[in-house]
């Protein structure tokens, strides 16, 4: 046998090692997922507890401990817009019993922080973008305006003169009304507050006359009279104010903002797990007793594969970066 003859039959029996070694992976992987879960799971929530990340969380952690016969405990870790719950996750072991909520606040916190512990990219496994919250552009009864038109015109009119809250700068409300501001060419006043509830309260006070709130917050406002909605921040209608027409419609044009919730898993874990919980999150949703308790919160159930997630993501991130790039927010 020649000498290349030698070479070539090495290098053949190489690939088929690693083809071979590559296989068996695979099939433990697909082995491991079968069985998977042996034991109790955790979803780390960088949220702090009471709100839509925590709430829905939790109705999605009951209904998949329900389905998959282990116990799914909700893991809040708030702080740092996120940042300290998302280290905490992405560094856990990525052997599919750490899932990681993602929401809005991550998508953000690249462009307005220098030090962050994740990479959207890199240091996870998406699994599902399952739930959309829509939020509303409100004003103060107060405000001569019916319509999402009719306020723009009026702040044409009278540049600087509408006030609007946020729960803080940097904040995905203080983004939405920077991104209303500069697709409908309007001059609005950002007035940040600790906290979204603090900023709704000083809106039914006439402190500031408009908000994008959360539409779980607008709901009651606008049904009681408190407040007048003028438009929803999907580029869809939402289901619970369904007369409402979006900002798309209203003339800011490809206007899309809203709050999401998605799940994840560290990088690194197994296809087949992932796939495995993305099967049962699947499951989740068609069920009618998961889709009330999402609709008693707001939320409207979507469907994404993990592919689908990660580009959601991204795109997410990319958006927000170049809102706060154009106001000038410098990251801190």
């Amino acid at each position: 046998m020649s000498k290349r003859t030698n070479c070539v039959a090495h290098r053949m029996t190489r690939l088929q090692t690693a083809v071979f070694l590559l296989a068996a992976g695979w099939l433990a992987a697909a082995g491991a997922a079968d069985n998977y879960p042996t034991r109790p799971l955790r979803i780390v929530t960088p949220y702090g507890a009471g709100g839509s990340y925590d709430v829905i969380a939790r109705i999605m952690a009951q209904k998949l401990s329900e389905q998959m016969g282990q116990q799914v405990v909700v893991d809040n870790r708030p702080g740092a817009m996120g940042r300290i719950g998302m280290e905490l996750g992405v560094k856990a072991t990525a052997d599919g019993y750490t899932l990681i909520t993602i929401g809005s606040s991550q998508t953000i916190v690249p462009s307005v922080h220098v030090n962050v512990p994740y990479d959207l990219r890199r240091s996870i496994e998406p699994i599902m973008l399952f739930a959309t919250i829509s939020n509303t552009l409100v004003v103060h009864p107060s405000v001569p305006a019916q319509t999402a038109g009719e306020l723009v015109a009026l702040a044409k009119a009278k540049p600087g003169t509408i006030r609007y809250g946020s729960g803080g700068t940097g904040g995905i409300t203080h983004l939405m009304g920077e991104l209303f501001a500069t697709l409908t060419g309007t001059a609005l006043v950002h007035v940040p507050y600790k906290a979204g509830v603090l900023a709704m309260n000083a809106q039914l006070g006439n402190e500031v006359q408009m908000n994008f709130l959360n539409m779980l917050n607008a709901l009651p406002q606008i049904q009681s009279g408190k407040l007048r909605g003028l438009a929803v921040t999907g580029l869809m209608r939402s289901q619970f104010l369904p007369s409402l027409p979006t900002l798309d419609e209203s003339g800011a044009k490809s206007y899309e903002a809203q709050e999401f919730h998605a799940l994840a898993f560290p990088a690194g874990t197994p296809r087949a797990i992932v796939m495995r919980m993305h099967g049962e999150l699947v499951k989740a949703l068609a069920s009618d007793d998961l889709k009330k308790k999402l609709s008693q919160q707001t939320a409207e159930p979507v469907m994404t594969t993990p592919e689908q997630t990660r580009a959601f993501l991204i795109a997410e991130q990319a958006k927000y970066a170049k809102i706060v790039k154009a106001i000038g927010l410098k990251p801190e």
